[in-house]
């Protein structure tokens, strides 16, 4: 027996919003809970290190502390990147608009990819409309550097009409049509379904050498 579609859009959609519960989840453990204790453990050894220099304990044996007080920091970036990648604090905070400045900046810095962004945002964005807008977003930029061996990237996020708009454009390679169309695209059809899961309707423009548009409108009245 076949299952209608909407009711496996419904399923895809409730995964999702799972998903996101348990990325919010792990993110605030790893940021509260791993990060307050190798803050402590920081704390602890800097302490040490200025009682072993008052007694003036062989260099070696600071040096070796203050080593490990460099991995402690190190431990501490990769938590706040990953603690970020799970679920970027401006989301719950109802910054869309920040959360993909960072997003932009974070990719930027990694991939050396030219990222303008232009963010007029001057609307209240309930909690599920910008999950949506700026899981797309990240999918859009991902594709950009990963598949379309792009070098520059312009998006665009607005609020107008009761709409929110997201323009994202790559000067890649581009896609062929068949891509576009094809159900074995994850990314692509993830996409898509995280723009009609709030109402939405998510468009895709490219061709071999002219690059990739991508363009969200997603409605604002949608929180749930």
């Amino acid at each position: 027996m076949s299952i209608p579609a909407r009711h496996l859009r419904a399923l895809t959609v409730r995964i999702e919003q799972m998903r996101e519960v348990e990325r919010a989840r792990l993110a605030r453990e790893l940021h509260d809970e791993l990060g307050q204790l190798l803050t402590g453990i920081k704390l602890d050894f800097s302490a040490t290190i200025r009682r072993l220099q008052e007694v003036r304990a062989p260099g070696d044996v600071v040096d070796r502390m203050q080593s490990a007080v460099g991995q402690v920091d190190i431990a501490l970036t990769m938590i706040r990147r990953i603690s970020s990648d799970l679920r970027p604090a401006g989301l719950d905070h109802r910054d869309l608009g920040g959360a993909i400045e960072d997003e932009a900046r974070r990719v930027a810095a990694r991939s050396g990819l030219t990222i303008r962004i232009a963010n007029t945002i001057d609307a209240t964005v309930a909690p599920p409309l910008a999950t949506a807008a700026f899981r797309i977003f990240q999918e859009a930029l991902t594709n950009a550097v990963r598949h379309a061996k792009a070098t520059s990237v312009s998006a665009r996020v607005t609020t107008a009409n009761g709409r929110l708009r997201l323009y994202l454009r790559d000067n890649g390679i581009g896609m062929p049509d068949k891509r576009l169309a094809s159900r074995s695209s994850l990314g692509i059809l993830g996409m898509h379904e995280r723009a009609r899961s709030v109402g939405g309707q998510l468009a895709i423009r490219s061709r071999p050498g002219q690059g990739t548009v991508v363009t969200v409108r997603l409605p604002l009245g949608v929180d749930r």
